[in-house]
């Protein structure tokens, strides 16, 4: 039980993280980190996959709630949550006998940088084109994914590797 309780603490400081400071720094116009996915990431392995998209569904609606933008959100975390087991059939080595998150000591820092870039850019992909709706600016559409994917992917190495220090 506590992990849970662990897990929904982490969960409530990337929402307030995310709300308070980063959704109000929009820098050029074209980087947004979303920091909330490693809450998607950390959720046990062993958790059966209807389950993980009901998680991601309820991260993406509380982001849509608190950013105004219905449905987006929650598509790009039922996207992530949907391909997370895929991802760690091919990254994780003994995925079967493997228990809790998905960390960098869990299944090493290979596997899990090449996983959590994967993750990031079909995340914010979903994200940036249902947001545009369009291919009318494709490639600043592009450019968005792209420049915040890599700011996503450094916060969110920065938070596993405190997690994993402290």
């Amino acid at each position: 039980m506590s992990d849970w309780l662990k897990y929904i603490g982490i969960f409530i400081l990337l929402l307030f993280l995310q709300v308070l400071l980063l959704d109000n720094l929009h820098w050029l116009g074209l980087i947004h980190p979303f920091v909330y996915l490693w809450a998607i990431l950390l959720l046990p392995i062993e958790l059966p996959r209807w389950a993980q998209m009901l998680i991601g569904t309820a991260i993406g609606m509380v982001m849509d709630l608190f950013s105004h933008a219905p449905g987006i959100h929650m598509a790009g975390c039922v996207m992530a949550a949907y391909l997370r087991p895929l991802l760690a059939a091919n990254y994780v080595q003994d995925v079967e006998r493997m228990k809790g998150a998905i960390t960098i000591d869990a299944i090493g820092v290979g596997n899990y940088f090449r996983m959590l870039a994967v993750l990031v850019m079909v995340h914010h992909a979903v994200v940036f084109m249902l947001e545009a709706f369009t291919f009318h600016h494709f490639g600043y559409t592009l450019l968005q994914i792209l420049l915040s994917s890599a700011f996503s992917y450094a916060f969110i190495l920065m938070f596993e590797y405190v997690r994993k220090n402290t």
